[in-house]
Order: structure tokens, then sequence, then C-alpha cells
């Protein structure tokens, strides 16, 4: 490992084993030293815990990416036996009295100026509070065992899933399957595959959900929802809660003609595995175009290329490959790696990991910060974006659906914000203190310039007509999964009990109007909230949607085809939206750039769902 790219090439699980035994007690010993000294400034504080505790946790963030992405019994052995330790160790920062004190010190004097720097010492006294930095003897003990427990319980969920997913029904196969598959009994096979994967994650449900509510009560909270809001945008769960209804009194009635249509045009009574195929059939009777047509349009490179023209066009940043022998090591032979230019100055990088590895990637798609800017070491901030395209066809290209263009689009939005941040301190730049439910703002945003003609990439005016046409297809059917899914998030999460929690899963959907066969286990793949970081937090698509949907409005009110205007939008959002980061509270940000609070108007308009 050299100081500016790590060496994934040689980054093998026995790597990993050595160097943390190596760091864990380097930083042990680094902190426990300054703790015994008394931090008088900023620099003192939180850069001296930095400095001790950084490549500890550079190579364990290394190994929990390769748990994502190569994911072998090799590295689960070696994840296994370091989890305890390193939460271990991360609690016990937290939860130090000393760091704790001097960092609140801090806070109170009033000799910290720097905006930024008072936030994130702010932040740190918050983060303490709420990891149990008051909690004492046999509490403190407890919330500590349930911290390990709950990693454990996250991790053994994920591999669960990894383990449960073959091909056929890979994030990147089953949702393209169920769109086009003319064989009924194939898609209700792969349907009930699909829903009921990793069945033994069920018991690690209840156990997740009581240990949850056993640990924010040690911490003095009614319930784990109430705890999660503490650190988010939205005030209150109540608030949230107002955002779900509004969005549910204004989708109910499209809803139900979307489904009357559908149901009209179809053959036979509709079971769950009909929907998707029906709904493309649908689409293509409407809008006389077929989502095969318009794959043609979107090969992988070409996609590729559009989003970093459309990215210059609006930001003013080259996106160059950096290939053959100048390539720093990666961890598969399909990763790629970039470097993103500002004035001719090199100011970012990132890794490309676009293809499906079943049995060794995680589903889905992210992004991750591989590094931060720090101006005091000088380092460009690296991200990593990861996706589950289909492997590339005989002829050597990757056609991608319509909603994969999306994605790829909605995670380099992540990236962007990581790569773009003007913020010099690591502890607030890219993602770094952004609230969890703005998160997404950016990412979300950048899915608006998917058919801009401003990419270069070359859709029929005739087709890309027809597909912008069909923008708000089932849109309020769609709006209405995300709401059953963030509703039953903030249920599991608030009630003081759950007896059932796939009960609250079947009310929730019913309501919604999501169909269900009696053996469907959703909820045993629902990574997202049973070991990611949406729990009680899965409302944030639709909370930063809100916010997305109202920057993205102001571009159409430059007007969208005033390319001088739009460019100078475009600068203004790089320098508020993208760059300010977590430097101020995620509302401030937004206020930066539009002016004002945001409003609900620009989401129910742009989705065609206004009275």
């Amino acid at each position: 490992m050299n100081n500016n790219f790590f060496d994934w090439k040689n980054f093998t699980p026995a790597l990993a084993a050595q160097r943390l035994a190596e760091l864990l007690p380097a930083a042990e010993n680094a902190v426990a030293e300054l703790e015994q000294t008394c931090a008088a400034t900023y620099e003192d504080l939180v850069w001296r815990i930095n400095d001790a505790t950084r490549e500890l946790w550079r190579t364990w963030g290394a190994l929990s990416h390769m748990m994502s992405v190569m994911n072998t019994d090799e590295w689960r052995k070696v994840q296994e036996e370091w989890q305890p330790k390193i939460i271990a160790f991360s609690l016990r920062v937290s939860q130090s009295p000393q760091l704790y004190k001097a960092a609140k010190a801090l806070v109170q004097n009033g000799k910290v100026e720097d905006s930024t720097r008072r936030r994130i010492l702010e932040k740190m006294v918050e983060g303490a509070e709420l990891a149990g930095v008051a909690l004492e003897g046999d509490a403190k003990v407890r919330f500590n065992e349930i911290q390990a427990k709950l990693a454990k319980l996250g991790s053994d969920f994920v591999n669960a899933i990894i383990d449960a997913t073959t091909p056929e029904i890979s994030d990147a196969n089953y949702p393209e399957t169920m769109k086009h598959e003319s064989d009924r009994a194939k898609r209700e096979r792969l349907y009930r595959l699909r829903c009921t994967r990793a069945p033994e994650n069920g018991e690690r449900i209840n156990e997740i959900l009581l240990l949850r509510r056993e640990a924010v009560r040690i911490l003095g909270f009614d319930s784990f929802a109430e705890k999660s809001l503490k650190t988010k945008s939205a005030a209150t769960v109540a608030a949230v809660r107002e955002m779900i209804t509004k969005l549910d009194d204004a989708t109910a009635a499209i809803a139900e003609r979307e489904e009357r249509e559908l149901r009209e045009g179809a053959t036979t009574p509709l079971e769950p595995w009909d929907l998707a195929w029906e709904a493309e059939r649908l689409r293509e009777r409407k809008y006389a175009y077929s989502e095969e047509e318009l794959k043609r349009s979107f090969k992988f490179d070409k996609v590729l290329d559009g989003l970093f023209n459309m990215c210059r066009f609006l930001f003013g940043i080259e996106v160059r490959e950096i290939a053959g022998d100048a390539m720093p090591p990666v961890w598969h032979e399909d990763v790629r790696f970039f470097e993103v230019c500002e004035k001719g100055e090199t100011i970012a990088h990132f890794y490309l990991d676009p293809f499906v590895r079943t049995g060794l990637k995680s589903g889905g798609a992210w992004m991750n910060e591989f590094r931060n800017r720090f101006d005091r070491d000088g380092l460009t901030p690296v991200a990593v974006i990861v996706l589950n395209l289909p492997l590339r066809d005989e002829n050597g290209e990757c056609l991608m659906p319509m909603r994969e263009v999306e994605t790829l689009f909605h995670e380099f939005g992540h990236a962007l914000q990581c790569m773009l941040t003007r913020v010099g301190e690591e502890d607030a730049a890219g993602i770094n203190l952004v609230e969890w439910d703005a998160v997404e703002v950016a990412s979300q945003f950048m899915e608006n310039w998917c058919l801009d003609d401003r990419t270069g990439i070359e859709v029929p005016q005739e087709l890309k007509s027809k597909v912008r046409a069909a923008r708000n297809f089932r849109a309020a059917a769609i709006c209405r999964r995300q709401l059953a899914f963030a509703k039953t998030d903030l249920d599991l999460h608030e009630a003081a009990s759950v007896e059932d929690p796939n009960r609250v899963k079947e009310q929730n959907f019913a309501h919604f109007g999501l169909p269900l066969i009696p053996e469907d286990r959703f909820l045993n793949a629902f990574s997202h909230i049973f070991a990611g970081g949406y729990a009680a937090g899965y409302y944030s698509y639709k909370w930063a949607e809100v916010m997305s949907a109202d920057c993205y409005g102001a571009f159409e009110e430059a007007p969208i085809d005033n390319d001088e205007a739009v460019r100078m939008l475009g600068g203004c959002y790089r320098e508020t939206i993208l760059a300010l980061g977590g430097s101020k509270s995620a509302l401030e940000v937004f206020r930066c750039f539009r002016g004002r609070d945001p409003e609900i108007t620009a989401l129910l308009r742009q989705q065609g769902l206004e009275a």
C-alpha cells in the first residue's frame, strides 16, 4: 500500500488480518496517549484523533469493501474475527469521557471561530452522546454487547442474501426477466424464488428489532425511530409521517386509475408475477416503443461518455480514464479508474466496478468514499461506484435498460458530492456530516439528465420524445411502492414492540396497493434497513426527492433549453449542493442554492401527481 492509492491487487485476507493486528493496538495506544493530554485546540483534538485512527479505518474499510464486491469464505472469516474488536474500539473512542469533555469544552468556549470546524465539534459531541458516552456500569456493558451483536447480525444478514441469490434472480437479470419473459410459469417460479430468499433472516429480523429497541431505551429514547431522527434533517417522526400522508393522498386516486387501466388491458386475472410484464406491454401500446428498442441506444460505454459530457457542461469538469501501466491496482479485471479535472488540475479520482458477479458481489448499486478531501495532506478525494450491470454480450456490448442508465447517473451524483467538495476538513468533506435523509439529493438530481440532448447519447429524437412522454408512466404506483417501504420501516422502528414484522409489512403493502403471496418474505432481503444505514430512515429517499426535484425545478425555470442559463445555474449548484458537503446543515445548503426552503410542488408537478 502507498499513500496515494490502495494496493488492491495484493490485499488478501491474510494481509488484512496482519495489518489489523498491527494497526489496532497502535491506534489504541495513540488514543490513550491523547486522552492523557489536554486538547486545547481543534487541531490538538480532531486532527490527532484522525491521525491516530486513519490507517485502521482505511484498512477496515478496504476489508468491508472486499466483503461487498469479492465476498468469499476467506474474507468472511477475517471479518468475523475482527469485527467485534473493531466495534469495541470504535465504542471505546466514541465513549471516551476525556475526548468528549475536550470536544464539549471547545464548543462552549467559543474559541473555534471557523463554522465548519464548529459543526464538526458539535456533531462529535452529539455522536458521543448517542454512542453512550454517559453510560456507566452494567448499562454500558449491555449497550456495548448489543452493538457487537447487531454488527454480527447485519453481516450474517447480507451473507445470507448473497448465498441465496442465483444468476436468475440477481439484480442484473430479475427485473428485466419479469418485464420481458412471456413464459408465465417461469415468471411465477422466479417471483416465488425472489420473494422467499434467505428464510433464516426472519429470526435475525426479530432479534435486530429487539436489540435496537433495547439499545435506544438504555440511551433514554422511546423508540429507535426517535433516536434515528436526532441526526437527520427531518425534525420529528411526525414530520416524516406527515410527508408520507401527503404523498399517500396525492397518489391514491391516480394509482387506482393506473391499476384499472392495467387490469383492463390484461387477458387474464393478474397475479404478482404478471404485473411487471403487463405493465411493460401496456407501456409499449401507449407510447409505441419497447424497452428492448431503447436499450440499443444505451450501450454502456456510450452512456458513460454521455454522463461525463453532461458533467462537463453542467459543472465544468473533465473526466479522463487512466488505463494500462498508469492505472493503480484494482480488485477485479472489470474495474476501471478515472481522474476528475477542473481548470486543468486533477481534483479527484474514482473507481468504477460496473458488472454483476453473482455469489461474490452484493446486489444493488452504491457509492463509497475511499478517501475524503483533507487539505492538510493535499491528497485528492477517491470514490468508488459499484453497479450490477449485465455482463457484456458476445459482441462485447452491455446494453443498459433505462433503469440502469438512471442508476449510473444516480450513483455518479453521490460520487460528485464526494469529489467536488470545497471543504478542506475531512470530517465535513463530501458526504460526511450530510444528514442521511438528505444524502440522496445529489444522486436523485442527476437522474434528471439521462435523456438530455447535451449528453450526446445518440437516441433517435422520435424515440426520445416517446420516452419523455412515458416519463410518468405508473408514477403513482412507483411512488406508493416507496411509501410502503418507508412506512413499514418506520412502523417497525417506532413501535414499542412488534410481534410479527411480516404482518406489519402485509398491512402496509395492502394499503399502498402492493399485492403479495402468502409466502412472501420480502423483509428477509431488505438489507437497507436490517444491514445498512437506512433503519428508521428509508423515508430518506422520498424526503430527499422533494429537495432534488426542487433543485431541478430551478433548471426548468431557467428554462432548461437555455444553455447559458443552465450552465450558470449548474455552476451555482456545483458551488453549493456539491461543494459545501456537511459544512452546513442540509437545509442551509439547500437555501444557499434555492434561496428558500424546499417545496413539494416541484416533485408533484414533475411526476404528474398534481391535483
